[in-house]
């Protein structure tokens, strides 16, 4: 089985159908994604953990990272699974306690806000790819880019705030500031 490293792309919201949510894993210089479909609740969950500056403590996401902290357990992957009797897609968390590496299955955006909270990497397997991922069209891909650089662009902002320079955090704010301008367009 080969497996292929996805990155986090973007989140979507449709008003059919009283509102349905998807997140999309892509594999970086692909033209496909790994869309998977939200419930409102897991919806609220990726705002909560995403588009906020790094608050540790404030969701449960970050009271479970911080424990993991705490007793330096290590969340060294995650990997999507399809849960083909259920319908759903899964992930299996590879977790090392110091001692021993251990498996846990959880939730799909469980596991992908812990991978982003760890910094770790998510992978899938290649029949699951081939199986489940759809083209991107070429405005979902320009979306996709831009939501990744505005993302890295937040972290970039983060980072700067805690060095204290704030030059160099204004430069990013401003540009942060331009491409959510450009977004609203598209």
């Amino acid at each position: 089985m080969k497996r292929i490293r996805l990155d986090i792309g973007a989140l979507t919201a449709s008003p059919d159908n009283g509102g349905s949510f998807t997140f999309f894993l892509y594999r970086e210089g692909i033209n496909k994604c790994l869309p998977v479909k939200l419930s409102p609740p897991e919806m609220h969950a990726v705002l909560a953990n995403f588009n906020q500056p790094q608050m540790p403590g404030i969701t449960m996401h970050g009271v479970f990272h911080q424990v993991l902290q705490q007793y330096s357990i290590e969340l060294l992957e995650v990997t999507v699974l399809r849960n083909d009797k259920e319908n759903t897609f899964e992930t299996e968390l590879l977790i090392f306690d110091g001692e021993k590496e251990v498996k846990q299955i959880a939730g799909f955006i469980d596991g992908v806000i812990l991978a982003k909270s760890f910094a770790c990497p998510i992978y899938t397997d290649e029949a699951l790819m081939e199986k489940y991922a759809s083209t991107i069209d070429i405005v979902s891909e320009k979306i996709v880019k831009k939501e990744i650089h505005l993302q890295k662009l937040k972290e970039e902002l983060e980072k700067a705030v805690a060095a204290e320079d704030y030059e160099r955090a204004a430069e990013i704010k401003k540009a942060i500031e331009d491409i959510s301008e450009e977004n609203q367009t598209i």
